[in-house]
């Protein structure tokens, strides 16, 4: 009885043996990515809808960025600032360069083309989207910090899920191998991503919107880039 049906689909079997192989360069890693960036697109497009629709996610983000603007306190807002700063263009700029360096040192081309794809390209895009969208900042009569550029999506975290998250996955293939220490690197990569999201709105520099489309959107291109860069170089391997 086994056999018959083995026989019978035994080409949808392997079609998802094939799919679910780390070997082969349209095995694991392209079935993962491609999973992760059709639910990243998924979530960025739910947004994109309530945002033009106008659905209670609007309500939602005016009235948590009012609920922060009320609870300031000095403190907090100093501490809001140097979250933020980890999440700044000059700071990710500073550590993609060094980690850049570091790559280059170790020869590490693919891991150098994976950096230089994600956080490059990845820049830019956030600038087309933010001009796609002019989307505009929330406003105070005493603001924390005041921007003119258009707020969706952020780029503050828009930056810190690519690098941080990209950073994770180096350290999780590269050093990290030992599932206790990916069960630290990944937590601790997110935990940080949702500290410089919730700075971004407690300070009045976006809404949570903005946060939540900056993370989709960085989600899907991490994993564009990563999945590219090993589907082709598994397919340069014999």
């Amino acid at each position: 009885m086994r056999s018959d049906f083995r026989r019978r689909f035994a080409r949808p079997i392997r079609f998802l043996q094939d799919r679910l192989s780390p070997q082969g360069y349209l095995g694991l890693h392209l079935t993962v990515g491609m999973l992760i960036i059709v639910l990243g697109c998924w979530w960025f497009g739910g947004i994109v809808e309530d945002l033009l629709t106008g659905d209670p996610l609007v309500v939602v983000d005016q009235r948590l960025a009012d609920w922060f603007h009320q609870h300031a306190t000095g403190t907090i807002t100093e501490i809001a600032k140097v979250i933020t700063f980890l999440g700044s263009v000059a700071f990710l700029s500073s550590a993609s360069f060094l980690c850049a360096l570091f790559l280059l040192w170790r020869k590490s081309w693919r891991a150098l083309l994976v950096l230089v794809l994600t956080m490059g390209a990845g820049t830019v895009l956030n600038i087309v989207l933010k001009h796609i969208f002019h989307r505009q900042r929330p406003i105070f009569e005493d603001p924390l910090t005041t921007l003119s550029s258009f707020g969706f999506p952020s780029g503050h975290t828009m930056g810190a899920t690519l690098f941080y998250g990209l950073l994770a996955m180096f350290l999780a293939t590269g050093v990290a191998r030992e599932w206790r220490w990916r069960m630290f690197v990944f937590p601790l990569s997110i935990l940080l991503i949702l500290l410089i999201g919730l700075s971004r709105i407690y300070l009045g520099a976006h809404y949570l919107s903005d946060v939540m489309g900056a993370m989709a959107a960085a989600i899907v291109w991490l994993a564009v880039c990563w999945t590219a860069v090993e589907t082709f170089a598994g397919r340069s391997r014999p």
